[in-house]
């Protein structure tokens, strides 16, 4: 059996404190969580389950800092200890098409990721760009040249989160070695199934819990219907003794 918790970034819900948030993701073993200050890094490699990954973000989710201000929110953050960091390309090249701004960003961060050892999470924020495929593929297209570890869809704190076309778009065009991050709006197990099938490596979502929830009474049914299904054809599934 698939063990989706380990496909999914767990965001925290706003009604659970940071102890509750880190003991529900290790209950569920969650591929990774946020830590949100110095403070809330330091109690979590404490506090979590050794494979379960303490992931920072940055400038999220407006995408309005400078390059140098975020090259240098990255190099706090590796100095704090972060080993993944989800990061939202600059909002106003990315409305306006400025593909060379976009480049520029994207191996200026992706350099200081290799140098201090993180994953980078690119955040292109695609539902501002409907109607606008072209645009998309370019962007897929320096991902390529780049070679961040992960490119996503959105923030999810936009007009329209995840959708499953962008998904398939960044599929056929990002190199296998690009990982493909869709967040927004995926609420439930069905719905992260069809992201999952459209080529989405990790999903991040509030309704973690949830999903995984529903993929356990899936897989239930599944056996229990299997289970009927052979005894009516006859096949013995006691063992014999």
């Amino acid at each position: 059996m698939l063990n989706i918790a380990k496909k999914l970034d767990y965001i925290r819900d706003p009604q659970d404190d940071f102890k509750t948030y880190l003991d529900k993701a290790n209950k569920y073993g969650f591929r990774c969580i946020f830590a949100r200050t110095k403070q809330e890094y330091e109690y979590a490699v404490n506090a979590l389950n050794d494979d379960i990954i303490i992931a920072g973000a940055i400038d999220f989710p407006e995408g309005v800092l400078t390059l140098e201000e975020k090259v240098n929110k990255f190099k706090e953050y590796a100095l704090i200890g972060y080993k993944e960091i989800d990061y939202v390309l600059n909002q106003n090249a990315v409305e306006n098409g400025n593909l060379k701004k976009i480049e520029e960003e994207m191996f200026s961060i992706h350099e200081i990721c290799q140098k201090y050892g993180i994953a980078e999470k690119v955040i292109v924020e695609m539902c501002k760009l409907e109607g606008r495929d072209n645009i998309k593929r370019e962007i897929c297209n320096i991902a390529n040249r780049v070679k961040p570890t992960f490119l996503k869809t959105s923030t999810g704190r936009s007009f329209r989160g995840a959708d499953l076309n962008d998904v398939k778009l960044m599929k056929n065009i990002l190199d296998d070695n690009i990982c493909i991050k869709a967040s927004g709006g995926i609420r439930t197990y069905q719905q992260a199934e069809k992201f999952f099938k459209s080529g989405a490596d990790v999903i991040g979502a509030s309704s973690a819990i949830q999903i995984v929830e529903e993929s356990k009474r899936k897989m239930l049914n599944f056996d229990e219907s299997r289970v009927r299904t052979e005894h009516q054809n006859g096949v013995n599934l006691i063992p014999e003794v």
